[in-house]
């Protein structure tokens, strides 16, 4: 991650944003909340949001961007793209989200730096089905249950049937039909980040991934990636132990997941 800036948090606006005292607003990037409507929020979100009131709302926060200067730092919005910890004690706030199973990791395409832990800290919460993981529906679900989701964020997990390249395009596919099942794509100019981290999808053939995306209905159900951390290879079962977490803080209920580390 990028250099720190010590801000001081005013209030707490919603699960994803922070209102600080200079009047800027910060994305707390990484995090997705699904049963979040800023209508109507459910009550994972509605939880998340009050820890997030207790443990930052006038403290004094560390705010790491991405070390791109030119992308990632700004949304569209106008508010400020954030991993944040807090100051007096160095705890990361969005690992802790993660880590209470209040919260999924949604990376993105310029902001992707801390998607190793924070999948750490994910697979801990899904392991001990805390949060949104005792919840069926927001479980991680299988390439057959994709075209019961569509127009949603999802995490899918299965095997990788074929892989294909068709007019510079690589195309996944988790099923033997690719005009009715599950297919993940990768655009011609986002293959080159798979290059660039000695990836190559098109050997994929009979593994299995985790990937992560918005899934549309396209020769059915259908899932775009645009970058590496959006899709994992799995190859060894979740062992809660590798994770180095402390379990208390100010409260019983706060987690101290310490600290932000870059992996860069």
């Amino acid at each position: 991650m990028g250099g720190t800036e010590v801000s001081f948090v005013q209030q707490v606006v919603d699960p994803y944003t922070l209102l600080l005292e200079d009047g800027r607003l910060v994305h707390l990037v990484g995090l997705n909340f699904p049963d979040y409507n800023p209508h109507e929020p459910g009550e994972i979100s509605v939880t998340g949001l009050r820890i997030l009131r207790d443990m930052l709302e006038g403290r004094e926060v560390n705010l790491f961007q991405t070390e791109k200067k030119n992308f990632g730092r700004i949304n569209r919005m106008g508010h400020d793209i954030a991993q944040v910890e807090r100051r007096d004690d160095n705890v990361w706030i969005q690992g802790s989200m993660v880590y209470l199973g209040l919260a999924s990791v949604r990376t993105t395409k310029h902001n992707s730096e801390m998607a190793d832990q924070l999948y750490k800290l994910e697979n801990a919460a899904r392991f001990k089905k805390l949060g949104l993981w005792a919840v069926n529906n927001f479980d991680v679900i299988t390439p057959e249950d994709t075209a019961d989701n569509l127009e949603s964020f999802r995490i899918v997990e299965g095997k990788i049937v074929t892989a294909t390249l068709k007019k510079n395009w690589i195309y996944l596919n988790f099923g033997n039909d690719w005009r009715t099942d599950f297919t993940v794509a990768i655009s011609p100019s986002d293959r080159r980040a798979f290059s660039e981290a000695s990836l190559d999808p098109l050997e994929w053939s009979g593994k299995t991934v985790r990937v992560r995306g918005w899934i549309v209905n396209y020769n059915g159900p259908y899932m775009e990636i645009n970058h590496v951390q959006a899709i994992e290879l799995i190859k060894d079962k979740v062992d809660a132990k590798d994770i180095t977490v402390e379990p208390e803080a100010e409260s019983e209920k706060e987690p101290v997941v310490k600290s932000i580390e870059s992996d860069q």
